[in-house]
């Protein structure tokens, strides 16, 4: 389908007419939004080697604008394509925001401004008008435009999608076969913040590798800082000295203050895992195939004695990589040497 007509498309579904393009909500977010936005601010300690303190906005607070799905409808006669990227509108920290979902998952969240809230709640004009016309909106909807595009691609490969750093400015860019597609830039952020840029470009790049054709996790953001890979000592560059894939669990309270296998006591909300070989004081990191978070954790405890798995982690690393609800998830775990 050409760009001029997914223009038309995307034009007439926010028009004030908006017909049988848009779908109205209630005043809540539905549940698959509601259990992305779980992962507490203050779980999220340690995420690419760097200290995170995340203040993501309650789904209360998140809601306070009652949203509007926005997607793409047919049009004079076209058959209707199906739209996997579709765009809701919503409060964040007293402002104007839109959500862009890729198969009813959050992938990003573009901020507006405080006066385009501000005009929506207090004007007589249509609200759904106000948020069309916004620059928030503008923003999300090229994005959303572009990804179903590329879903209509049968030459697009979603191992294409990938994400590099901005030293000049801080920022990363997201980008298909190399052509920026997103700029995540404080502007533009994860939906469940980590309140860390280059965390938020990692996970937002999997989430779309994912969503758009089950490729594999990247595990590390190109064109980084030659300072930032800090690992171990000063200068000394951990090295990978193995790699395995199974299945990970976690465990915590019961065994909270307990004697490890090496004879320390176990803190749940520490970044420790069991294994049942790797020697005491191995660093492994673990990286969730589900969502392409990663964290690095030492071994200092023995198990996981259930059929499948190969590594038992702590509660506190469990959280930051997305493993409390699930409970068990398939990982790659990586040995790290010097």
């Amino acid at each position: 389908m050409t760009t001029k007509l997914w223009k038309r498309l995307t034009t007439t579904a926010l028009t004030t007419t908006l017909g049988t393009s848009v779908v109205l909500w209630g005043s809540s977010l539905n549940t698959s939004l509601a259990l992305d936005f779980q992962d507490k601010a203050d779980d999220l300690r340690k995420l690419l080697g760097v200290t995170t303190t995340a203040t993501t906005e309650s789904s209360e607070q998140l809601t306070a604008l009652a949203p509007i799905v926005v997607s793409l409808s047919q049009i004079e006669g076209e058959t209707p394509e199906t739209a996997i990227a579709t765009l809701h509108p919503h409060q964040w920290k007293y402002k104007l925001a839109v959500t862009l979902r890729v198969r009813e998952i959050p992938v990003l969240t573009f901020i507006g401004t405080k006066a385009d809230l501000a005009e929506i709640k207090n004007s007589e004009k249509n609200p759904e008008q106000i948020q069309a016309n916004s620059d928030v909106m503008k923003r999300a909807e090229a994005v959303a435009e572009s990804l179903n595009q590329l879903s209509q691609d049968q030459q697009f490969k979603p191992k294409n999608i990938t994400v590099s750093a901005n030293p000049q400015d801080k920022s990363y860019s997201i980008k298909v076969n190399d052509q920026e597609l997103v700029r995540v830039n404080g502007q533009t952020i994860l939906p469940d913040t980590t309140n860390n840029l280059a965390a938020d470009a990692l996970q937002a790049t999997n989430r779309l590798r994912r969503l758009m054709g089950d490729a594999p996790p990247l595990t590390a953001i190109a064109n980084m800082p030659s300072a930032t890979p800090k690992a171990g000592k000063a200068g000394v560059k951990e090295r990978v000295t193995g790699r395995r894939k199974g299945m990970a669990s976690w465990y915590g309270p019961g065994f909270h203050g307990r004697l490890t296998a090496n004879g320390e006591r176990y803190n749940q909300n520490g970044l420790t895992a069991a294994h049942k070989s790797l020697p005491f004081g191995t660093r492994v990191r673990v990286t969730n195939l589900n969502n392409g978070r990663s964290i690095t954790v030492r071994i200092n405890d023995r198990g996981p004695y259930a059929r499948g798995r190969i590594i038992d982690l702590s509660k506190g690393a469990a959280r930051i990589i997305g493993l409390m609800n699930s409970g068990v998830a398939p990982v790659q775990i990586e040995i790290l040497g010097r």
